[in-house]
């Protein structure tokens, strides 16, 4: 992988400024901004970010409520802890990603398992996550700012074309990224339960596998006035042990400073 610091630039638009930034980054896939050709339906969609490991035997417990949560409209990403109870069992495949150690380390997480909605940092649950329920709710009941929708499609030569739409419901004159990664399902491998025992078969869904684009996104070209329509198009090649049948692109758009995630969507890859 390459890596470099980024760069402070100048642009002319609200959502083209980019400022110095103190992290360091994967440099990945670009996106070629246009106009859109239609509106997007504005339905407000939620992401969940599940900070999860082999060795954590109160995981499961967080798995078994956000299974009951998922939707079309709540959207969960499972990313390993980097050290402690996120490392692999002996003989098992190592899912930690640069990409979700970056945002580990951000978050500031020190016990697993964890996780976040939408990025909003005041609020961290942990163990069963018996209250998730209710801020998932609440931010599915928000007006939504930018509505998103986004398709892949699998091209010659094994890389994957993603198309992502956004329209401007309201106004947003704060610069935006956009983020795009590839999660697996029906990953089976060993897990500690509850109980302390290991399962073999343990599957595992919505695993973060590869960041796409930069760890903090892309820049959005746009002008943010209501009624804008764009569509960002990129290209990238899938690491070679992804099972890209049980895979689909996650795809969210954030406030550039805060990192706050305003919507996101999910795309099957055909």
């Amino acid at each position: 992988m390459l890596y470099m610091g980024l760069l402070a630039l100048t642009a002319l638009a609200a959502c083209d400024k980019i400022d110095p930034d103190k992290y360091t980054v994967y440099d990945g896939a670009a996106i070629v901004w246009t106009p859109g050709t239609s509106t997007v339906n504005p339905v407000q969609r939620v992401l969940v970010e599940k900070f999860t490991g082999p060795r954590c035997n109160n995981c499961p417990l967080a798995d078994s409520t956000l299974s009951t949560l998922e939707s079309d409209n709540v959207v969960i990403m499972s990313i390993n802890h980097p050290s402690g109870q996120g490392l692999p069992l002996a003989g098992e495949p190592d899912l930690r990603t640069t990409g979700g150690t970056t945002w580990d380390q951000w978050y500031g997480i020190s016990a697993i398992p964890s996780a976040f909605v939408d990025r909003d940092r005041s609020q961290q649950f942990s163990g069963r996550m018996a209250t998730i329920g209710s801020a998932i709710a609440t931010a599915l009941n928000a007006s939504p700012l930018i509505a998103i929708e986004a398709e892949a499609q699998l091209s010659t030569g094994g890389t994957v074309e993603v198309t992502v739409d956004l329209s401007f419901v309201q106004p947003y004159t704060h610069a935006i990224t956009l983020t795009a990664a590839i999660v697996e399902d029906s990953l089976a491998y060993k897990q500690i339960l509850p109980d302390g025992s290991i399962q073999d078969d343990y599957v595992h869904n919505h695993m973060l596998r590869q960041v796409i684009t930069g760890y903090w996104g892309r820049q959005v070209d746009c002008q943010g006035t209501a009624g804008e329509n764009i569509r960002g198009t990129l290209r990238f090649s899938p690491d070679n042990d992804i099972q890209l049948g049980n895979s689909h692109i996650v795809v969210f758009v954030s406030d550039k400073t805060s990192r706050r995630i305003l919507n996101c969507a999910s795309a099957t890859i055909h």
